[in-house]
């Protein structure tokens, strides 16, 4: 039992405490997850945390620190990997911890002194795996990609970090194309831990737009470390699910975010968005100059056509013109024909017709009688013209103007 009068300061406690913990405790290599991050000053404070399957509350939580100069040296050597990657949170570690007692505030912590690149690495492997997958089971992964491209993409809601290089860059190119782009600019963080929320927050604000054709996200030449900010399942839903084309301008020549992947179109940088917009626009403007061209050809064909049947119908007008005149005087002298001849014809007809009754009464039987001719007929009344129709013998009578005459024909 120890002494009730002993009594130690508190200081002197703790120190005993620290060097407890030091001898006792030794440095071990832990797995956890990157609960927060926070760079202040000369150290970085990072909390690490273990979780349950589906729990958002950590089964197991402990503050751990670096120096800052110490966290830099890190980084550098994990973004020179082959591949390489940037500390953040919610990533899966597996450090090197050393156990401390922090007399001034009584308080155990630990010293990060390294980290096992190999672990993370094939945890973002896994995780991002996992995501991907996740994204092709929702079929997240090619609905915006399905979208159609307006023919003049010219109002151009853009992401990315205001006056920056890349937003220099693209604004620039689309300047001097000579068209006229209309852009509208929401800025956003195009790293470290802020970006998932910052450009899924920008998106939010580009539907409140109703006039937008496509929306760009790009970023100037960040380290490649970078990416991994842009493999959020978040990030990636929010711009599978906008109802415009997404435009891609993030990465390097090799590498592909999955943001890259789920965008309609993914691009290296920002230069390219920018030309894929122009040569979008320059592939409509020459599509309208053929129209225009075909137009004006089928307008001076109409032309020539309409000439054409206009010189037709006042050919055809000048003709009708001049046959109903010619008909028209054609019928006037046939009228005129018909109102002075008809006269002459019906005289000359009753003269013709006088002639015919006087030739008719000449040829009749009884005026030849009177003038001395006779008729003979045998006994039968048979009208002889010839005395070899009789036999000696037989009995005639012969007709005169005024009477008949009975004989014997010998």
């Amino acid at each position: 039992m120890p002494d009730p009068q002993a009594s130690y300061s508190l200081s002197n406690y703790l120190l005993s405490v620290q060097r407890f913990v030091k001898n006792h405790i030794p440095q071990v290599w832990v797995c956890a997850t990157i609960a927060s991050l926070q760079e202040k000053g000369k150290m970085v404070y990072i909390t690490l945390a273990e979780y349950e399957d589906d729990s958002v509350l950590p089964k197991a939580s402990l503050g751990a620190v670096m120096y800052a100069y110490q966290y830099a040296i890190l980084c550098q050597r994990l973004s020179e990997l082959p591949m390489p990657f940037q500390i953040k949170k919610d990533m899966k570690v597996k450090v090197l911890l050393e156990a401390e007692f922090y007399i001034p505030y009584g308080k155990f912590q630990c010293k990060i002194l390294d980290m096992d690149a190999a672990f993370t690495m094939g945890e973002i492997a896994i995780t991002r795996m996992k995501i991907w997958e996740r994204l092709v089971k929702e079929n997240l992964h090619r609905i915006n990609g399905e979208l159609p491209i307006p023919l003049l993409p010219l109002s151009v809601g853009l992401i990315t970090s205001e006056g920056s290089a890349a937003y220099n860059d693209f604004i620039s190119t689309i300047k001097a194309s000579g068209y006229a782009f209309n852009v509208t600019t929401v800025s956003a963080k195009m790293q470290g831990q802020n970006t998932e929320n910052d450009i899924i927050n920008a998106l939010g604000k580009l539907r409140e737009y109703e006039d937008l054709d496509i929306v760009c996200i790009i970023r100037g030449g960040g380290a490649k470390t970078e990416l991994v900010f842009f493999d959020s399942y978040a990030l990636c839903r929010a711009a599978a699910l906008f109802p415009l084309p997404v435009i891609t301008g993030i990465g390097h020549e090799i590498d592909e975010s999955l943001l890259d992947r789920v965008a309609h179109t993914h691009l290296i940088t920002p230069t390219d968005c920018a030309k894929f917009l122009i040569e979008r626009v320059d592939a409509a403007w020459q599509m309208l100059q053929t129209i225009a061209f075909e137009f004006e050809n089928l307008m001076q064909i109409f032309v020539r056509e309409r000439d054409r049947i206009n010189y037709k119908v006042l050919f055809l007008s000048n003709m009708c013109d001049k046959r109903f005149a010619q008909e028209k005087e054609k019928l006037s002298r046939s009228t005129l024909g018909l109102q002075r001849g008809v006269p002459k014809i019906t005289d000359y007809q009753n003269q013709a017709l006088k002639l015919l009754e006087e030739r008719v009464k000449a040829m009749d039987p009884e005026t030849q009688l009177r003038r001395g001719y006779t008729i003979t007929k045998d006994d039968k009344g048979k009208i002889l013209r010839s005395a070899k129709e009789t036999a000696a013998g037989s009995t005639l009578k012969t007709v005169f103007a005024d009477g008949e005459i009975a004989s014997v024909a010998v």
